[in-house]
């Protein structure tokens, strides 16, 4: 996981960090066992379980120098017509899409992602393969990890209750 997604140590925030604090705030704005709760809940847990494998099997990957540029680039707003030399729309990657974009495409890694611009950037910058939540629930089934009917119904789970804005399962 690239660093800014997660930070490197516990004194480090990253995006995860900012996203569970939103479902900690989500947790005490509804009442407990109503369905956004639960919902917040859910989802809370799963990030801070996620966190906290950080250095014991969920290894967070530091940008080198011309990889922290590429990423600088990415989110520039003096860099817009860069980007769009890349096929991207005017509007900037978020740190963590930037610099997941950027490690992945400098060590010829795959780079799983459902942003659009960062799919954009990643292709256009030579990026081996780009695969999104989806691709991942499917090649989960096809390497045989889970059954299709419990990948396909946690991917719409994933859509109908936490708003995830993927394509339908096909």
């Amino acid at each position: 996981m690239a660093q800014g997604v997660l930070g490197v140590g516990p004194d480090e925030p990253g995006e995860l960090d900012r996203v569970r604090g939103f479902f900690e705030r989500q947790m005490r704005l509804h009442p407990a066992g109503s369905p956004d709760y639960t919902r917040a809940l859910i989802a809370e847990s799963g990030l801070s379980d996620l966190i906290a494998r950080r250095s014991r099997d969920l290894k967070v990957v530091v940008p080198d120098l011309a990889e922290l540029g590429t990423a600088i680039r990415l989110q520039d707003p003096e860099a817009r017509a860069w980007r769009r030399s890349l096929g991207m729309k005017a509007r900037r990657l978020d740190a963590g899409e930037a610099v997941s974009v950027a490690i992945a495409v400098a060590r010829g890694e795959t780079l799983g992602c459902d942003d659009g611009g960062g799919r954009v950037a990643y292709q256009a910058l030579g990026g081996p393969e780009c695969l999104s939540t989806l691709d991942l629930a499917k090649r989960a089934v096809s390497t045989g990890l889970l059954p299709e009917d419990q990948a396909r119904h946690g991917y719409e789970r994933l859509r109908e209750e936490f708003r995830f804005f993927g394509p339908a399962w096909r």
